[in-house]
């Protein structure tokens, strides 16, 4: 089979996907810090000016990082924004279950006279906090804005954008199931973002956690009863 050529702009795709996902890896396994250009390059194959035609820095690489694994979440809302009627919830279990790898885990009991994007939301919402890969980049970019200055003050513009981004879905979501908003859009997307991240932190290997079950129903309580209450 003839191999197809990629064009300039999808060979430079591809290099920094491979940046990237080399990089998620070493951040994961030996932290923000420990982790070199040079280790990052060696394990995806790229030479440094590879990885500098691509990236300015490592933080900058760090805060890409951060953004794609953001959008992954932001895509499972879309989806479920865009599929609002779906009977039995199929769609969020599909996703969340691409996210976070929950394929062969119990459904979540929901109140069965909820809006089928109603259920759909309770159900992704409630398993985000299972993708420890994410709440463990986080967890390191938490610690380096810790240490570094710069970078504090790009990490607190991205989460800015972030809850920016969240607070607009809160909207989106309220408008399609006819929901008055008990607390401003914000405040309610600042909710969510805590309490997931600290369920999330909770849950990283090697800590003690709640079950799985009693986490899914913390998440789902907070969601069904604060913010769609009803």
């Amino acid at each position: 089979m003839k191999k197809v050529r990629l064009t300039r702009q999808q060979s430079q795709a591809q290099t920094q996907q491979r940046l990237l996902d080399a990089a998620q890896a070493l951040f994961v396994k030996k932290g923000f810090g420990a982790t070199s250009v040079e280790h990052i390059t060696l394990a995806a194959g790229y030479s440094r000016g590879a990885f500098y035609s691509n990236f300015k820095s490592k933080t900058q690489l760090f805060i890409e990082l951060l953004t794609r694994d953001h959008q992954r979440i932001l895509a499972g809302l879309q989806t479920i924004l865009d599929n609002p009627d779906t009977p039995d919830h199929p769609v969020s279990h599909r996703v969340a279950a691409e996210l976070v790898g929950t394929h062969d885990q119990p459904a979540l009991a929901v109140d069965g006279n909820r809006s089928p994007i109603e259920t759909q939301l309770i159900h992704y919402y409630s398993r985000i906090y299972r993708d420890t890969q994410f709440y463990t980049l986080w967890l390191e970019a938490r610690l380096h804005a810790s240490r570094d200055a710069n970078f504090c003050t790009q990490f607190n513009a991205f989460q800015q954008d972030i809850l920016a981004t969240i607070t607009q879905y809160v909207y989106k979501f309220a408008a399609r199931t006819g929901l008055t908003l008990p607390l401003p859009a914000e405040q309610l997307a600042l909710g969510f973002m805590a309490l997931g991240d600290g369920m999330g932190m909770y849950h990283l290997p090697g800590q003690s956690h709640a079950d799985d079950l009693h986490a899914e129903q913390i998440l789902a309580y907070f969601l069904e009863r604060i913010a769609l209450q009803r």
